[in-house]
C-alpha cells in the first residue's frame, strides 16, 4: 500500500493485513491546533467570562473540535488574528495548514476546515517609544 494510511472508523490494514488504524478525534484537534498556532498572526481562542475577554489569546491555544469520518475529518476552529492582519489572508493561510498537518501526520485524505475568528488581538510593540 502506498501513500499515508486511512483512518477513522474503516481504518486502514496493515501491510500484513493484521489489525487496523484509528486515530481518535482528540489527536485530529491537537494537531489541528497545533497547525493553526504555526500561522503567522493567527492566535489561541483565550477564555472569556460573559463575553469578556479574559487574558491574552497569545498565551492560549485555539479552540478546536474535530469528527473523523473514516478518512475524512471535519475540523471547527476558533482563534484569534493579530491586528492589523488581513482576515482573508490569515484564515487561507491557517485553512491551508490544517489541511496539509492533517493529511501529513495523520493520513486525513480530505478536511473540511470551519474557521471562526473570535477576536482581534492589538500587535504589541516589542520596544515602547517616550515622547
Amino acid at each position: 500500500m502506498n501513500g499515508p494510511p486511512t483512518t477513522g472508523e474503516t481504518g486502514s490494514r496493515n501491510a500484513g493485513g493484521a489489525g487496523r488504524l484509528r486515530i481518535a478525534d482528540r489527536v485530529i484537534e491537537k494537531i489541528a491546533g497545533q497547525a493553526a498556532r504555526e500561522v503567522d498572526r493567527a492566535g489561541g481562542a483565550g477564555r472569556r467570562v460573559l463575553g469578556v475577554a479574559v487574558g491574552s489569546g497569545d498565551t492560549a491555544p485555539p479552540r478546536v473540535q474535530a469528527r473523523m469520518h473514516g478518512d475524512v475529518a471535519t475540523v471547527s476552529i476558533d482563534l484569534s488574528v493579530a491586528w492589523p492582519a488581513p482576515l482573508r489572508e490569515v484564515t487561507v493561510q491557517v485553512r491551508q495548514r490544517v489541511t496539509e498537518r492533517l493529511a501529513e501526520l495523520a493520513g486525513v485524505r480530505q478536511a473540511q476546515v470551519d474557521i471562526r475568528v473570535i477576536a482581534l488581538v492589538a500587535d504589541t510593540p516589542t520596544e515602547r517609544r517616550v515622547s
